[in-house]
């Protein structure tokens, strides 16, 4: 996961980009490494003492459940960086992260960032912001979770307009990626059928359009009015 420098806030808290210069100061630290579609990046519970910047590509962040079940937590694209935190505890990484178009990423050592911040703090006060921010991200998916999948759908939605929305005189928007019903179900926690009965009913009633797995929002207004609506 990635998030913006200071003060600037992310399009959205499921899909993740933050370009920057001081991704690129991480970058200037590390060695890059080419992925193919559906590598590993890193593995949950594996131990590491580096972290990764996503030079170009998309990664899929998510958690692997006891039960077998995932949850996507976020899709981290250029400029982001993921797996800070068990770079710096020490501890078995609680996510995963997958590669879901070919991607550049560059891997930091914590022995280079520290060396480096001798003479730069502010590289570990940004590593710091970000592990922060990503708190908030994880307390999102937590108060998702108690939202009704009508609203958690309306949501996800909303974010997904204001990160990849193709907007038409204010009125329309046409999502520029074409996300899979289960990719859209993994991200706020709900089952495939579940998501495409939403979905279906957005449809009926005239806010969407689904061409194949083009997304169209057909009234933008009313999925604004209800993202309004909805309390997190």
């Amino acid at each position: 996961m990635g998030e913006p420098h200071r003060d600037e806030q992310p399009v959205s808290p499921f899909l993740l980009a933050g370009p920057n210069p001081m991704s690129d100061r991480f970058v200037a630290l590390g060695t890059a490494r080419r992925y193919r579609t559906g590598e590993h990046v890193y593995r949950q519970g594996e131990e590491s003492s580096r972290f990764h910047v996503v030079v170009s590509g998309r990664v899929r962040i998510s958690l692997h459940r006891p039960d077998g079940t995932e949850r996507v937590l976020a899709y981290a694209e250029p400029g982001s960086t993921v797996g800070e935190a068990a770079c710096f505890d020490g501890r078995p990484r609680h996510l995963g992260s997958v590669t879901t178009q070919p991607s550049e990423i560059v891997s930091v050592t914590r022995d280079a960032l520290l060396e480096a911040s001798r003479a730069d703090p502010e590289l570990l006060l940004e590593i710091t912001r970000r592990i922060a921010y990503k708190q908030r991200v994880l307390q999102l998916h937590v108060m998702i979770d108690g939202l009704p999948a009508s609203e958690r759908v309306t949501l996800l939605l909303g974010h997904l307009v204001e990160a990849y929305g193709e907007v038409t005189l204010d009125t329309s928007a046409r999502l520029s990626i074409r996300p899979a019903v289960d990719e859209l179900a993994l991200m706020v926690g709900l089952t495939r059928v579940t998501m495409s009965r939403e979905l279906s009913r957005l449809v009926a009633e005239g806010v969407l359009i689904k061409e194949g797995r083009a997304i169209v929002v057909r009234d933008l207004p009313a999925l604004r009015r209800r993202v309004h609506a909805v309390a997190v």
